[in-house]
């Protein structure tokens, strides 16, 4: 058995019940993967039917070295200019790249606390950075935005998630806005994997003006790609021309350069299963109620809430043994304990056995 290195901790436990060789897929329609937040939904048909039609091609050929079609209808549906897109396999690639350019050992960076583990992993264990907590209101996981200008001020770059993960709450655009042009010596790093739930809040056309803003965008969640492994930035354009030299061609694989395009090209479907996700997440919701369960407001496709009496270990060891598997979300801050946990929104005979199964174990 191969040792995992020491990194942050992420969800995907699941694929220990369905069997990391990838022997055994015929078991991913047993296990219920509630412990990570890739979308319920297939991708639009169309990714499915184009990917089918040309797949030994797809499979066998180079792709375009850095994307420039996908950039170019990034750039349409977005309202931005292509040279602001920088491709990567997915955002965390993107992530480990940019951030030893922005950030030099010592220097202080402010991150949401609670929020994506990879960031506090990559300020503190990659880079060497001063990792500053800003501790959103247990009551409410909200920012104060006057307190965030203030301590913005005084870091070299901040950190937002936005809608945040693990809380599922969002930042309005107008006070996102609001915090980035007070700081304009600050660099704003707005990670927005989970905004397209949210479209309207997005700040992606703000970078024309805040030479401070960079845009993480993913194509996995919202779109169900996340096998493909494509993300992007959006930033001005000269980082992107300087990063651009220090990226390796062929980033996103012909795959994903076509799937991403497909999907984007399919903004109907996609709207739909928004819709779809929101009914999903009150049904939830209103199961986790009755179970005890004090969930936070969401605007995303997963549902964060507490457990007053704590025990979320046990709950989920014993819903792993029962092929269930959602996430413990208490090593995502400092501030918690055994209450916390994550699950992301599935379909409804999966919410019903998910729930099921909590009951008993919570009886």
């Amino acid at each position: 058995m191969i040792d995992k290195p020491k990194k942050a901790f992420h969800g995907g436990a699941f694929f220990g019940a369905i069997g990391e060789s990838l022997r055994s897929l015929e078991r991913a329609d047993e296990v219920i993967s509630a412990d990570v937040l890739d979308a319920w939904y297939d991708p639009s048909p169309r990714v499915i039917s184009s990917l089918a039609e040309h797949l030994p091609w797809l499979i066998k050929t180079s792709p375009p070295t850095h994307g420039e079609g996908l950039r170019e209808v990034i750039a349409e549906q977005r309202g931005i200019r292509a040279e602001s897109v920088l491709l990567g396999a997915g955002t965390s690639s993107l992530m480990f790249l940019a951030f030893p350019q922005l950030i030099n050992p010592g220097d202080r960076v402010l991150v949401f606390d609670p929020s994506y583990g990879e960031y506090a992993h990559l300020v503190e264990n990659v880079v060497g950075g001063e990792l500053v907590r800003f501790e959103l209101p247990l009551a409410s996981f909200d920012p104060d935005i006057e307190s965030l200008i203030e301590s913005a001020q005084k870091v070299k770059m901040v950190v937002v998630v936005n809608p945040n993960s693990p809380t599922g709450r969002v930042v309005a655009r107008g006070d996102m806005e609001r915090a980035v042009k007070s700081c304009p010596e600050t660099i704003f790093w707005v990670d927005e994997t989970y905004i397209d739930f949210v479209a309207h809040q997005s700040m992606e056309k703000l970078v024309a003006e805040c030479d401070n803003l960079i845009i993480s965008k993913s194509m996995s969640k919202f779109y169900g790609l996340s096998g493909l492994r494509v993300g992007y930035l959006v930033t001005s354009t000269n980082r992107v021309s300087e990063w651009e030299r220090l990226s390796p061609p062929w980033s996103v694989g012909l795959l994903g350069q076509l799937g991403a395009i497909e999907a984007l090209l399919d903004g109907e479907y996609y709207k739909a299963q928004v819709t779809e996700t929101m009914q999903l997440r009150g049904e939830l919701v209103s199961g986790l109620v009755q179970l005890g369960v004090e969930p936070v407001p969401s605007v995303t496709n997963y549902v964060f809430g507490s457990l007053p009496e704590g025990g979320v270990a046990d709950l989920v060891a014993g819903l792993a043994a029962r092929d269930v598997f959602i996430r413990d979300a208490n090593n995502l801050s400092p501030r918690f304990g055994d209450e916390w946990l994550r699950i992301a929104v599935k379909d409804g005979p999966s919410q019903t056995r998910l729930l099921g199964a909590m009951k008993e174990l919570l009886a």
